[in-house]
């Protein structure tokens, strides 16, 4: 019997590559493994929203009388403009600095300069939000490392006034959630040909041309989730702008927690709770129809 040749070899196992394996578990036992997460989703999740939101249609006055007394607010009403006009603008930097991050981490590049980027964009996972935030406050305090760094080198002759405003809030919220966007766009952005753009200037197209018809439609779905995911869970930001804005930059998480801790009006805040809340699955729904559920989940990775 005469022992089989390399290109035997080399054929049976692409034969058995070929071959997908899937992980299956008797129903039976899978139907144990998921009730735990289920109970937990369920007495977590679910029931906290569902609560939620029959309070602010019940308690007080009920009915759309507590969603009438957010919007009557002025107070509420700039915390709303505050909230949604500060989230858009983190939004549009995380996805402008994640895409470069996420540029630079798929295409090729030293393997210092990788692990470099790597450990900036994980670095924000590592800390606990108030100790970033301290941080922030620490580095924009009047005394902090910023002004004593520019009135040494002579740039200013005062200190600026840089904690307690729009602009510290946004520098503290972009700088906690740059790493979500990356991670989101990564995985579009490194499964993308760099061949199609240089196929694209062979045959006369400018690189901007390029990127903007081929890699730009390409990568969408990951830009589309990325956005999706920052500006919803930036909506819901309360440490950094309460630490970092102060009364001078009040975000609608603030003014809900004084509602309930300072003022005790739980049915306004309740209404405001699930404002946020509705305006959270709205920019989801938006997602999901402008490039669907199937190109999301490709954007994410799935």
């Amino acid at each position: 019997m005469s022992n089989p040749t390399m290109t035997e070899l080399l054929a049976a196992v692409s034969s058995r590559r070929r071959k997908s394996w899937t992980a299956s578990l008797p129903r039976p036992t899978a139907i144990l493994m998921v009730i735990p997460l289920v109970i937990l989703v369920l007495l977590f999740v679910v029931y906290p929203l569902v609560k939620l939101t029959v309070d602010a249609f019940t308690e007080g006055e009920g009915g759309f009388s507590n969603f009438a007394a957010v919007f009557a607010s002025g107070a509420i009403r700039n915390s709303m403009i505050n909230t949604m006009v500060m989230s858009i603008i983190v939004t549009a930097l995380c996805l402008i600095l994640g895409g470069t991050l996420a540029w630079i981490l798929a295409t090729p590049q030293r393997g210092w300069v990788k692990g470099l980027v790597w450990a900036a964009v994980l670095l924000p996972f590592w800390m606990g939000v108030v100790v970033k935030t301290y941080a922030w406050a620490v580095l924009l305090a009047k005394n902090g490392v910023i002004n004593s760094f520019l009135i040494s080198i002579g740039m200013i002759d005062e200190p600026l006034s840089l904690l307690y405003t729009p602009f510290a809030v946004i520098l503290g919220m972009t700088y906690t959630m740059l790493p979500y966007a990356v991670l989101a766009m990564y995985p579009t952005i490194s499964g993308f040909n760099l061949e199609l753009i240089n196929s694209a200037r062979i045959l006369g197209s400018s690189r901007t041309g390029a990127m903007l018809k081929i890699w730009l439609p390409s990568v969408m779905p990951g830009l589309v989730a990325a956005a999706a995911i920052v500006f919803a869970i930036s909506i819901g930001f309360y440490i950094t702008p309460v630490l970092l804005g102060g009364a001078q930059v009040p975000f609608m998480a603030s003014v809900i927690g004084d509602d309930i801790f300072s003022f005790f009006n739980y049915p306004r805040a309740a209404a405001s709770s699930v404002v946020l809340l509705a305006i959270a699955l709205v920019v989801l729904l938006a997602t999901l129809r402008s490039v669907g559920a199937k190109a999301l989940k490709g954007g994410l990775g799935g």
